[in-house]
């Protein structure tokens, strides 16, 4: 069975099946997750399939592949009590350690996150360099591909958490088919189940990206104006309710690795049979250690739960280890990121809560795990049965409305989890798994072994093509951050292809790359990526120094911007086409696969 198009994340219908809009969405979407699967895909390519051009035999099984939400590199940096060696020098308290994840800071605000070790592999290095901890930004902390925001009422008692697992690239292109909408789900899902006192109103102005003046950026894949990925209602682990200005929230992941790019690139890199050092002479036990398999691929960020968990499960069923078999991979669809709903025995009420006098004589202690979006069962239809996990996207934890009726002081504070008060969002992430489902197919030969990955970046490579008006816009803001590092609101942009008309109008777009000291030229490339197409004629405007971290990277760098003017010839073939930026004095061709989109 091939498949024509990826499905929307847990199979959400965010507009009518059959309306225009919903066409619109799922034309982008197919578009978007093609073009990431490209762009992941390894050499050798066979490893890693892509949906839309495999057969998928019908009754073939997808397999979840989970972790816990609470961010592992956050126990491991600054637990008394961290998961593996080495322990670190801070020592703090668990509730210390839940009071950073909910708000950044820790003791009171008085103190943030201190500096971890830059040497990581083979094992972080207490005894070297530090660094800033990252991931920076607003809550880039939470890392682990779920995100959350908490709501908290006068006294300080937690009355409300949104746990989120939402891909940012799925919003942003949804934006682009309708704002009003986007506008509508914001407000419907932040305000569900909230007393009225703490409803809010969502404006387009609150989503919009401004310039420096203030006026609306404009995305000319529209026409219209530009979505800001951190709004007043997606920034930060903190949101006010009740008050006159209320603000903050949680739609969608924002830290700069949580990604659904970067998921995707993850899976094909963990394809490929890398053999650590340590298991030359015993290569086929190359994937029996987590840490040792990322530091040598170099994929992902050592000591989180999700990219040694993803990396390893991968690299084992393509290995063989999984099934006894090497076999091929791919990401099930609809591709995703998604919270499993946790073990309702967990939850329980606290000794201030009478049955039938403060909550109704039906009430069960999990009712204040309420899935927003996405849903606790989805049908896969490879498989013909229900996905062997959930595909929950959006979760709020809250005192119900009919237990408020019956007593308005309750709060998480009068639920117990594991059997203490519910004073952190912390406490529930550490409850609950959040997963990707993968889908193995049979492959006809044992894949090759390789050596490790060069950690050394590729002069002159391309890496992230966007809109120069959005770039610009972007690179003007400096995202908060506990620590006070510093990085542009250009982190927080995608891979979402531009949509170049195939009209012969200058489209103007910005290129980044890895510095190189050799003269560039770009060109775009054929329809089959053989080489450069010649009726496309790129001019490159400038070459200036930045500053960001690339989308999927845990911290920024320095990187080229090449600013380039695009004229795509009218009658040109349609369709994801890739960038190459040709070193000039060497002749060295280096490409980024499915970098813009021709249009009609």
């Amino acid at each position: 069975m091939e498949i024509t198009t990826f499905g929307l994340p847990a199979f959400i219908e965010d507009f009518p099946p059959n309306s225009p809009e919903y066409a619109d969405l799922s034309h982008r979407w197919t578009i978007n997750v093609n073009g990431w699967i490209q762009q992941a895909t390894p050499d050798p390519a066979y490893y890693f399939y892509n949906p839309l051009y495999t057969d998928v035999p019908l009754g073939t099984q997808a397999v979840l592949v989970e972790w816990v939400a609470f961010p592992g590199r956050l126990d491991q940096y600054y637990s008394a009590t961290p998961p593996v060696s080495p322990p670190n020098p801070y020592n703090l308290l668990q509730t210390q350690v839940y009071e950073l994840a909910d708000t950044g800071y820790y003791d009171t605000g008085r103190k943030t996150f201190e500096n971890i070790p830059a040497m990581l592999c083979p094992q972080a290095d207490w005894s070297g360099t530090l660094k800033t901890f990252g991931p920076y930004g607003p809550r880039g902390w939470l890392d682990e591909y779920c995100e959350w925001s908490t709501v908290r009422d006068s006294d300080g008692n937690l009355i409300r958490v949104d746990f989120a697992c939402e891909n940012p690239e799925y919003w942003n292109t949804m934006w682009k088919v309708s704002q009003e909408r986007v506008r509508e789900l914001y407000e419907q899902t932040l305000n569900h189940g909230a007393p009225f006192v703490n409803q809010i109103k969502v404006a387009l102005d609150d989503l919009t990206l401004m310039d420096s003046s203030g006026n609306p950026v404009i995305d000319p894949d529209t026409g219209k104006r530009a979505y800001n990925p951190l709004n007043k209602w997606n920034s930060g682990p903190i949101a006010t309710r009740g008050g006159a200005d209320p603000y903050g929230g949680v739609m969608h992941l924002t830290s700069t690795p949580n990604t659904l790019q970067t998921e995707l690139g993850l899976a094909g890199a963990a394809t490929v049979q890398y053999v650590p050092p340590q298991f030359q002479d015993d290569p086929a036990s190359r994937n029996s250690d987590s840490q040792a398999l990322i530091c040598c691929g170099n994929y992902g960020q050592a000591y989180r739960h999700s990219d040694p968990t993803i990396g390893q499960t991968v690299n084992q069923v393509v290995g063989g280890q999984y099934a006894g078999i090497p076999l091929r991979a791919c990401l099930a669809n609809p591709v995703g990121l998604y919270i499993q709903v946790p073990d309702s025995s967990r939850f329980a009420f606290g000794p201030n809560i009478k049955v039938g006098v403060d909550v109704p004589g039906d009430a069960k202690p999990i009712d204040v795990y309420q899935i927003l979006r996405g849903s606790a069962e989805v049908n896969d239809p490879i498989s013909g049965a229900p996905f062997r996990g959930n595909m929950v996207l959006h979760a709020a934890v809250q005192i119900p409305g009919s237990w408020l009726a019956m007593n308005p002081n309750l709060t998480l504070a009068d639920m117990l989890i594991n059997g203490q008060p519910i004073q952190w969002a912390g406490q529930i992430a550490n409850q609950f798994k959040v997963g990707l489902f993968a889908r193995p197919l049979s492959a006809d030969r044992a894949a090759p072994l390789a050596d490790c990955s060069s950690t050394t970046p590729t002069p002159g490579a391309p890496l992230q093509c966007v809109w120069a008006v959005l770039w610009d816009a972007m690179s003007e803001v400096n995202e908060p951050c506990p620590t006070g590092a510093k990085m542009p609101l250009a982190s927080n942009s995608t891979f979402i292809a531009p949509w170049l008309p195939a009209d012969g109008s200058a489209q103007n777009l910005v290129l980044t790359c890895n510095p190189t000291s050799e003269p560039v030229s770009v060109q775009v490339q054929l329809a089959d990526g053989s080489g450069p197409d010649p009726s496309i004629a790129v001019t490159l405007q400038s070459a200036t120094p930045t500053f960001y971290a690339v989308p999927g990277n845990s911290y920024p760098g320095n990187y080229t911007a090449l600013a380039v003017a695009v004229r795509v010839p009218s009658g040109a073939t349609i369709g994801l086409r890739g960038i190459q930026i040709t070193q000039t004095t060497s002749n060295t061709v280096l490409a980024l696969p499915a970098a813009v989109y021709i249009t009609d």
